[in-house]
């Protein structure tokens, strides 16, 4: 539709770094407005309030700017509704009526970061105000403070050794709040946190506030900090696999093997391209290494990179292919298929096993005559069972026939 209409659309947005704008901004004309500076509204709304007949004095201008986070639209009808009451207003009245009428905004990382580190925006605030800013989110707002605070000129009009000095004294406050947070995370002292707010934002931001040339960054530590776990992951699995070969925990792994292994298992395949594989195959499968830790000791070496942009592509191809056609000592061997599978399979399923016949009893033959017994004497307490009698006949020939059959035995 923007693509094809001859009718002027118009877009508004207030996130323009969000991934659902960047494809429609490459069709659009953008145009970036941003709030108007105290020194902007000042000389308009003078005007305004001398027709209007309003004396204002100067700091009362500030006051209302600060309130209103620059809304020039709310300072107006602020002026409008004082202006019916009162001809005149000064710096106490503007800040009484201004927080009659605040104007509440979300405040994300970014806008702190620049008032902390702006000069004229620190030093118009309180320091109940700095603690407060710190308490929109205490979790990242320090990191965004340590992120920038190097990139600003402190203000002051000293020289540049000043400068340095100032930043120094931040860097120092920066340190000791990381104490200060070891406290507070790891034992879970929370009643630290106004300590830990003065000495990560509030006084770093003393220090180093002043003039800016760069956009604020975005803190960097949270990717180095996945980096460092994802490495340790790596240099974990290497030492664990080494460890059939070497004596050596992972601190010593880094410094010592990682540094020395590296080239090793490089150099012949940079020098001698597919000739070196096999030196290089070997020396993996005599500390148990396979490909995947082939590419974590050149991730863990300070110049893998490097090295690794040596080896021509083809080679690369090759020595992976060779890898995977050969067979490898592995260092940790599942219990699956360590014995026979026969044997495994008999004797966890009971298959071929013989049960012992030697005095065997059978339970069932006498849980049946309990059984009989137990139903006999249910149907003889029974009142409304009538047992059957049985004829004296059958009884007396029964017995004939029984005598009869032992005398055929005999003869």
């Amino acid at each position: 539709l923007v693509k094809r209409t001859k009718v002027p659309i118009i877009c508004i947005c207030n996130d323009r770094q969000s991934t659902k704008v960047r494809s429609l901004a490459n069709y659009c004309e953008d145009m970036r407005f941003r709030r108007p500076t105290e020194q902007q509204m000042r000389a308009r709304l003078n005007t305004i309030a001398f027709r209007e007949g309003l004396k204002l004095e100067p700091n009362a201008i500030a006051q209302l700017v600060q309130s209103t986070h620059n809304d020039i639209r709310q300072i107006i009808n602020l002026m409008s509704s004082y202006a019916l009451n009162k001809a005149s207003m000064n710096y106490l009245e503007s800040k009484a009526f201004s927080s009659l009428n605040k104007k509440q905004v979300s405040v994300g990382p970014f806008d702190v970061i620049g008032k902390y580190l702006n000069g004229m925006e620190n030093a118009g605030m309180s320091f109940a105000d700095k603690l407060d800013m710190y308490y929109t989110d205490f979790s990242i707002v320090p990191l965004f403070v340590q992120e920038n605070y190097i990139d600003n000129r402190p203000g002051g009009g000293g020289s540049e050794l000043d400068a340095l000095e100032a930043l120094s004294n931040a860097a120092e406050l920066i340190s000791e709040s990381d104490i200060v947070d070891s406290k507070l995370r790891g034992s879970q002292q929370w009643g630290l946190m106004p300590l830990h707010a003065a000495l990560s934002c509030v006084g770093p931001a003393l220090f180093a506030r002043g003039g800016r040339n760069q956009m604020y960054r975005f803190p960097a530590w949270l990717g180095q900090n996945s980096k460092g776990a994802k490495l340790g992951r790596m240099l974990r699995d290497v030492q664990s696999h080494m460890r059939l070969r070497v004596s050596a925990d992972k601190t010593e792994i880094r410094k010592s093997y990682v540094p020395a292994m590296a080239p090793e298992l490089v150099a012949p395949l940079a020098d001698r391209g597919t000739d070196g594989i096999s030196d290089v195959i070997a020396t993996m499968d005599h500390y148990y290494l396979n490909k995947d830790h082939w590419d974590a000791l050149l991730e863990l070496h300070l110049d893998g990179e490097r090295m690794l942009k040596q080896i021509p592509t083809a080679v690369k191809s090759a020595f992976t292919r060779e890898y995977n056609k050969a067979s490898h000592p592995l260092a940790l061997h599942s219990m699956k298929g360590a014995a026979s599978g026969k044997a495994l399979s008999d004797a966890a399923s009971g298959a071929g096993l013989k049960p012992d016949s030697e005095e065997y009893v059978d339970l069932d033959d006498d849980n049946d005559n309990d059984d009989n017994d137990e139903s006999a004497s249910d149907a003889d307490a029974d009142a409304f069972v009538k047992p059957v009698k049985r004829k004296a006949g059958t009884s007396k020939a029964a017995k004939q026939s029984a005598s009869s059959s032992r005398k055929r035995k005999k003869t």
